[in-house]
This record gives structure tokens, C-alpha cells and sequence, in this order.
């Protein structure tokens, strides 16, 4: 059995995706996990490359915002790598977000300063996630007065505020990431 999860990070959904395939290891000849989207530096330089491909140029003064899930588990630092990445790959205005604000760092708050700090009065919001589903829709794009649309307006530091709802999965590279993940797990040893 090869099992190739749709997770974005190493978290807890995953960690207790590993528990429960393993716990069923002996129903099967042969069990093998593939791994997340962002298992090593050479995945998020391509999901970032792939991603900003899909974007197009940005305007000096406008800035792209990846609202991720966000976790409390250790695997939060894939956050703040992806941060580091994107500025060394020359993507200034380019900054991570998470819905639950963890690290702390990517909460909507601390990214807007991060925003008003940089300079950027034009925001692109879009989702970090496989699916554009409930946290896309509403969390980030919402009309809510707790969506991050609504406190990017409310902050009012923003001339233009575009939200993007398209989940990573409707993107052909990453999908390629996926497969290749799962080859790699078929032809683990």
C-alpha cells in the first residue's frame, strides 16, 4: 500500500495519518508514506517558484500574502523556513500568514505591520493550502469582520486589497511535487 498524503507541512493531520496507516501495517504486504508538500528546502523553492509563476509580477509597492493553516506543533518552523526562502530567492514582498497565528509571527496582525513596514499599499491575499475551501472562502477572504480581507480593510494602510481564492492543488507543478513524492515513496527501500 502507498499512502501519499495532500498535507502542506509535517504536522499533527500527518503525524496522526502515519499513526494510523502503521497501526494497520501487518493488513498489507508492503506499507509506504509519501511525504508533505514541504519536506525539504528543494520543495518549497518549487512550490514558490510554481506559485509566483502563477501570480505574475508584483508592483514594488504591492505585496502577495500565503495565509497557511498555521500549527502548534513543532512543525510551525516550515512557516518561517518558507519566509527565509522567499526572501532569498528575491521575493521582498512576499510574506506568510496563518489562520491560527502560529508562529506568532504569521498572524494576520503582525503581517499587516510587516505590510505597512515594506511599504506596500496593494495586497494580494491567497491561499496556502491544497484546497480553497472554508478557511479561503471565509478566514481569509470573507466579509466577516474577523477575516483577514476585513482587517487588512479595517487597518486602512491598504489602496487595494485582492484576494485569490485557488488552492496549490489546482496548480500543475505542485501537483508534479505530489507525484514525484509518491514515486519516491514507491521506490524507498
Amino acid at each position: 500500500m502507498i499512502v501519499q498524503p495532500t498535507h502542506v507541512i509535517r504536522g499533527i493531520e500527518y503525524d496522526q495519518l502515519k499513526e494510523a496507516v502503521l497501526e494497520r501495517r501487518s493488513q498489507f504486504e508492503q506499507v509506504r508514506i509519501g511525504t508533505p508538500l514541504l519536506t525539504t528546502s528543494e520543495d518549497t523553492d518549487e512550490v514558490l517558484q510554481a506559485v509566483m509563476a502563477e501570480i505574475g509580477t508584483i508592483e514594488k509597492e504591492e505585496a502577495v500574502v500565503f495565509m497557511g493553516h498555521g500549527t502548534s506543533h513543532t512543525a510551525k518552523i516550515s512557516y518561517s523556513q518558507m519566509q527565509t526562502q522567499m526572501e532569498q530567492l528575491g521575493y521582498e514582498n512576499v510574506f506568510i500568514g496563518t489562520v491560527e497565528g502560529e508562529p506568532e509571527d504569521t498572524a494576520c496582525e503582525a503581517v499587516i505591520e510587516k505590510l505597512k513596514n515594506a511599504g506596500c499599499k496593494k495586497s494580494i491575499l491567497r491561499p496556502l493550502m491544497v484546497v480553497a475551501g472554508d478557511h479561503a472562502n471565509n478566514d481569509m477572504a470573507g466579509d466577516d469582520d474577523d477575516s483577514w480581507k476585513s482587517q487588512f480593510e479595517a487597518s486602512g494602510a491598504f489602496d487595494s486589497i485582492d484576494t485569490q481564492i485557488a488552492g496549490l492543488g489546482e496548480i500543475d507543478a505542485i501537483q508534479q511535487l505530489y507525484v514525484a513524492h509518491t514515486q519516491a515513496a514507491i521506490d524507498a527501500e
